[in-house]
């Protein structure tokens, strides 16, 4: 007898219900590598299920399945009933060779043959009568069923409008988004308060702001004008920032380019930006836009002066 594969026994097993237990062992030569078990629908080990592992081979659970399923229809065949015997049809109580009771034929009504054509002419008149009496069918028109109305399908929603980019020169109300928006450089740390402060202090210096607002505040760009003796009015980026989830949008350069266009008003020539070398690609994004790279920016706080107090300061 060919030995059948796994599926074919976990399906032949199936039929029975019951459940094919197949050994894990992917080695040869280790454990019960190889060897199957069976057991009930409940989990109960019915064969080549043992303490130290799985004993029986695929021949022993196909011989096993097969004379499952031949005690089965051996036992199937001898729980089904025999087929009723059909009852025998009652015999005639008159013995053979006796002739039956002799019906007597109806009387008919005598039929006058001495009449010439009396046979004839009945005939159609009997034809006329039964087409009078039977019954001509009648025709109902019955009205077509009107088809129930389709349901008019729902409306789609529609999708809501994306937010659009405005730049705009910032105010006092946007402080508590510019003091979470500047955290992001490295070393700034201020309240909503010292964010209004300082933005009335650089309206005092005719210096600026603009805020890029996406349903929200998701960038800022500040400059100021610096009168120099040597190059007369340079325009300066004081800080450009855009949120770490909005960045490589373009919300940058239109930012700049707002600034570039105020700097130009006050009369400034040349524009110079600080690139934070805290920021990530800070540096690539000025020489994307042309900025070239002219010198080197060092920064240091003022010492505490002779009475004590020491000067605040804040660097761009």
């Amino acid at each position: 007898m060919a030995e059948v594969g796994d599926d074919q026994l976990r399906e032949m097993a199936e039929h029975r219900g019951l459940k094919l237990v197949k050994s894990r062992r992917r080695k040869p030569g280790t454990g019960d590598f190889g060897k199957y078990g069976l057991t009930d629908a409940g989990g109960k080990a019915l064969l080549g299920i043992g303490d130290d592992g799985l004993t029986a081979s695929a021949q022993d659970i196909q011989d096993y399945l097969r004379t499952s399923e031949q005690s089965t229809w051996k036992q199937s065949a001898d729980t089904t009933p025999d087929r009723p015997a059909s009852p025998e049809k009652p015999r005639s109580p008159v013995p053979d060779g006796e002739d039956g009771p002799v019906r007597r034929r109806s009387k008919r009504a005598p039929v006058d043959r001495s009449a010439p054509g009396a046979r004839e002419d009945s005939a159609p008149e009997l034809q006329k009568s039964a087409a009078k009496a039977r019954p001509k069918p009648s025709l109902k028109l019955v009205p077509k069923a009107e088809a129930e109305p389709k349901p008019k399908p729902e409306p789609k929603a529609e999708p809501a409008p994306a937010p659009v980019l405005r730049v705009r020169a910032a105010t006092s109300a946007d402080s508590d988004a510019l003091s979470a928006l500047l955290s992001q450089l490295n070393g700034v740390s201020l309240d909503s308060a010292e964010v209004a402060d300082n933005l009335a202090a650089a309206r005092k210096a005719k210096a600026g702001m603009v805020v890029a607002d996406l349903d929200g505040i998701v960038g800022c760009c500040g400059w100021a004008v610096v009168a120099t003796v040597h190059r007369g009015a340079i325009g300066r980026l004081t800080a450009l920032v855009v949120d770490k989830g909005h960045r490589r949008r373009g919300i940058g350069t239109e930012m700049l380019a707002a600034a570039e266009t105020a700097l130009a008003k006050a009369g400034c020539r040349q524009v110079e930006a600080m690139s934070d070398i805290t920021i990530n690609n800070s540096h690539n994004f000025f020489r994307s836009l042309k900025f070239e790279q002219t010198s080197y920016r060092f920064v240091r706080g003022i010492e505490e002066q002779s009475s004590g107090e020491r000067v605040r300061t804040r660097t761009d």
